[in-house]
């Protein structure tokens, strides 16, 4: 522990270390010869180290793991295929079907907590938004503006969810779900500010402004009728394209390129 301001509560006080993704999920990402893959700084390269640091309180520590981390951390997808929360989603038919777009009213199902859902996705993008997670970095890893303020007081239970803030959940078929970490990042451009995060099967995307246009918001999980989430091919597509370029245009460290090789061969036996 180390004595400082937490974040989200804004008292002095004694802090633990936090991490950026839930320490769970990093379990994922382990099987046989795979290793969480991380990319930074133009690199990729196998590590076990997990972005933290003194940034909470024990109590706001909490608040995010009772607010919606412990729910999902045993219901992403697996390398062996298994993905529980797809599995309870499905239970019920879509809403909407056409074109690769697939669309549930989770209001539906009582299985799927979406207030829980939900604060576990804001509560990644908030901690990006207020500290940088790197040494030797000053600014925050994404830039909120005034809306990293509002989505505080939400998580801690001190206001009514943000306006002009719209989160949306993409869910990805078993078969072709992602098992990788991403951290909140921000990319496109829209008219407006879109940031995106990952973990294992599940894609969000957070997009703030006056100028987001009907389509988006209508998909917002938290506050749009029905409390959509979304199965959409193309969204799968686009983020396997950015995957397969990222991993392209990084200089592969030795080390990443020695844990390739073991996989390969792991995978020719």
């Amino acid at each position: 522990m180390q004595q400082g301001t937490c974040k989200l509560c804004l008292q002095e006080k004694q802090l633990v270390s936090s991490h950026l993704m839930p320490r769970a999920l990093y379990q994922y990402c382990y099987k046989d010869e795979h290793r969480p893959i991380k990319y930074g700084d133009g690199f990729l390269l196998p590590t076990d180290r997990q972005t933290q640091d003194y940034l909470l309180c024990e109590n706001c520590e909490d608040i995010l793991n009772k607010g919606g981390e412990s729910w999902i951390a045993d219901k992403l997808a697996t390398w062996e295929r298994r993905f529980p929360l797809y599995d309870t989603l499905t239970k019920f038919p879509p809403d909407f079907n056409e074109d690769g777009m697939v669309v549930y009213f989770a209001v539906k199902n009582p299985e799927i907590k979406i207030d829980q859902l939900a604060h576990f996705a804001l509560g990644l993008f908030w901690k990006a938004s207020v500290h940088p997670w790197k040494a030797g970095r000053i600014e925050p890893r994404i830039e909120l503006g005034p809306y990293s303020e509002e989505i505080r007081k939400w998580l801690r239970g001190e206001g009514a969810f943000p306006k002009n803030v719209y989160l949306i959940a993409v869910v990805e078929r078993p078969a072709r779900a992602q098992i990788a970490l991403n951290d909140p990042y921000e990319s496109g451009n829209d008219g407006w500010r879109s940031f995106f995060t990952h973990v294992p099967g599940l894609l969000f995307m957070l997009a703030v402004g006056k100028t987001v246009d009907e389509g988006t918001r209508v998909l917002c999980m938290q506050n749009s009728p029905g409390n959509p989430i979304n199965l959409s091919e193309g969204l799968t597509d686009k983020y396997e394209q950015l995957m397969a370029e990222t991993v392209q245009q990084a200089r592969k460290t030795n080390a990443y390129l020695k844990a390739k090789a073991k996989v390969d061969k792991a995978r020719r036996k």
